[in-house]
C-alpha cells in the first residue's frame, strides 16, 4: 500500500506543477546588417568625388551610381558617361567599391580615411586608390563632392 500511496502522491504533485515550456526550435530573428555610412568624417550617402592626375580621371559617386571619366571623356572621345552601381563594402577605415561600368570595364576604387595632400595646397579627407585590370593602380585623393569647386 505504501508503494501505491507514494506513486499516487507523485502523480498528484506532477499534475499540480506547471507544464514545462517546449524548447524553442526556431532561431531568434536577427536584425539585418546595416552597412556603415561613415568613412572618417565623410558621409558615404552623400556625393563623393575622387580625382587623379597623370593620367587625369575622376570618379563621382552619388545616389548609388559611380560615374567614371578619364582623358578620353575630357577630350570628347567618349559620348556617353560610363556608370555602374556603387555599393561600398566598409571595413574599419576603408570603403571598397568594385564596379562594372556600362561599357563593360571593371574597376575597384578603395577609399581610406586618411588625409591626402591634393594639387596645390588642398588637403582632402580621403586617400583613393583606383585599380583597373590591365593597367597600374593609381593613387589619388577623394572628398565630399561639395569640397570641390563647381564645374564650369
Amino acid at each position: 500500500m505504501r508503494a501505491f500511496t507514494a506513486s499516487a502522491l507523485v502523480l498528484i504533485l506532477a499534475a499540480c506543477s506547471p507544464a514545462a515550456e517546449p524548447a524553442k526550435t526556431e532561431a531568434e530573428p536577427v536584425a539585418p546588417a546595416v552597412a556603415p555610412s561613415q568613412l572618417g568624417a565623410i558621409d558615404l550617402t552623400q556625393p563623393i568625388r575622387a580625382a587623379g592626375t597623370e593620367p587625369f580621371w575622376t570618379i563621382d559617386i552619388a545616389d548609388g551610381v559611380l560615374t567614371y571619366r578619364d582623358i578620353e571623356d575630357f577630350g570628347g572621345d567618349i559620348t556617353t558617361p560610363r556608370t555602374g552601381p556603387a555599393a561600398p563594402v566598409v571595413t574599419g577605415d576603408t570603403a571598397v567599391y568594385a564596379v562594372t561600368l556600362s561599357d563593360g570595364k571593371t574597376l575597384t576604387l578603395t577609399l581610406t580615411a586618411t588625409e591626402c595632400p591634393d594639387i596645390g595646397e588642398e588637403t582632402r579627407a580621403l586617400t583613393a586608390s583606383l585599380a583597373i585590370p590591365g593597367t597600374m593602380t593609381q593613387e589619388a585623393c577623394a572628398d565630399a563632392r561639395s569640397a570641390y569647386p563647381p564645374e564650369a
